[in-house]
Order: C-alpha cells, then sequence, then structure tokens
C-alpha cells in the first residue's frame, strides 16, 4: 500500500514537472532603463556607442558621418544581458525604444537590428525601415552575415516582419528561427556626397522576453522534489 502510494507521488509530480516543460508560449515585457542600460553591447562599429550616466541615464549613439561610408553605432540587446535564458525566436518577438533627443542624420530615424541564428551557421540580419518600435507590421530587409545557406541572396526588401515570419528559410521560416541579439542603430543611410552627423540619445528600451526561464526553474524544483522524496521514502524504509 506504502508502495503504491509512493509511485502515485511519483506520478503526478511526473505528469506536474512534463506539464512545465511544455508551458513555454507566454513572454513578458522587460524595460530596460536607467543604470540597466549599462549592462547592454555596446559597438561603436566606427562611431561611439556608450552609456552615459546623467539625469537620467541613457544610451548614446553618436557619428561624425551617418552615410554609407561613415559610422554605424548600435546598443544590443542579449539574452544574457537580462539574466533571460533565451529571446526567443522572432515570430514572437517585437521591441521598442524610447528617444530622450535624436539629432542630424538627415532626418532619418535609428532602426533595430536583430540577429537570428541561421540554421547552417552564421547568423541572419533583420533591418527595420527605422521607428522605435518593430512590430508584425514593420517593413523590414535581410542581410546575412556568414550565414552558410544556399538561401543567404534574397534580401526580400520591403516585407512586414509578419511575411517574413512565415517566409521559408531552407526546411524551417524565419519565424521559427532563434533571436541571437537585437539593437537599436544609427547610421549606414543613403546621405548622397554629404557628410552629416547623428546623435541619438535613448532611454529605454523594451523587449519581450520567453518565460521559459521561470519554466525551467518550476521544472528544475519538481525533479529536485522528486529526488529528495526517493531518498526520504528509502531512508524510513517504506520503498519496499
Amino acid at each position: 500500500m506504502k508502495t503504491r502510494n509512493w509511485f502515485g507521488s511519483l506520478t503526478a509530480l511526473g505528469i506536474c514537472a512534463a506539464g512545465l516543460i511544455g508551458f513555454t508560449s507566454n513572454a513578458s515585457a522587460t524595460v530596460i532603463s536607467g543604470a540597466d542600460l549599462s549592462g547592454l553591447t555596446y559597438r561603436d562599429n566606427g562611431g561611439v556607442s556608450q552609456f552615459v550616466v546623467g539625469s537620467p541615464d541613457y544610451a548614446l549613439l553618436s557619428t561624425a558621418d551617418s552615410g554609407l561610408n561613415g559610422g554605424a553605432p548600435t546598443v544590443y540587446v542579449k539574452a544574457a544581458n537580462i539574466g533571460a535564458l533565451t529571446l526567443g525566436t522572432l515570430n514572437s518577438f517585437s521591441a521598442r525604444y524610447s528617444l530622450l533627443s535624436l539629432s542630424g542624420g538627415n532626418g532619418n530615424q535609428p532602426y533595430w537590428l536583430t540577429y537570428l541564428y541561421a540554421p547552417g551557421g552564421g547568423y541572419i540580419g533583420v533591418v527595420s525601415f527605422g521607428g522605435p518600435t518593430l512590430d508584425l507590421s514593420s517593413q523590414t530587409h535581410v542581410f546575412y552575415d556568414y550565414a552558410t545557406s544556399p538561401l543567404s541572396t534574397d534580401t526580400h526588401w520591403g516585407l512586414t516582419l509578419a511575411q517574413l515570419d512565415g517566409t521559408a528559410y531552407g526546411t524551417t521560416t524565419f519565424g521559427q528561427l532563434g533571436v541571437y541579439e537585437s539593437g537599436v542603430e544609427i547610421g549606414d543611410w543613403n546621405n548622397g556626397n554629404s557628410v552629416i552627423p547623428a546623435e541619438a540619445k535613448i532611454g529605454s528600451i523594451t523587449i519581450p522576453v520567453p518565460d521559459g526561464g521561470s519554466t525551467a526553474g518550476l521544472v528544475a524544483a519538481s525533479i529536485g522534489m522528486l529526488a529528495f522524496m526517493a531518498k526520504r521514502k528509502a531512508l524510513l524504509g517504506l520503498l519496499v
């Protein structure tokens, strides 16, 4: 009788753990601002990209030449920057930044640059057409950084993010590819022969983070409870 009760407990906890493993579809919005901006990944790329202490703190992007031959500074968010396990897949990804100020750039706005893991190696870049919001209606184009795929020539210029999500890439779709990092960039604009500086002060960045991190913790806790119960029952001589 006691053995059957123990087996029932194992079964119940096992079902609970299995259910938690599959419960990974939810996401929470994470707002990065103030001192938390200091933990992001800054890349100068020929300009200046850095965290600045102020009232409030901000991420500074600045370039003396925002044209095609000038600098293109970027501030990126990686999962590790915010203590997350993953940024999810492209079809569940959106983002938004808020500006404290913007100058120069010939009227262009900072844009989102999101890198995806390419199935065969390397990365796939998805660039928005500019503006604070990256969502399903955003127009995008694609480029490939060392992506080892015969499909790495089509830039899918002008597709919305929703359209790109459903576009085939090999045996999968772009929407199913994992997000490596996503950031805000300025520069690399077609300013003709003009040398036009640009500067953006980013006050906050908002991205969704899948709830898989907390799910993993619950699964680990369930498995740990199973191990604890097994040890306790064995010590009590009830596993007979």
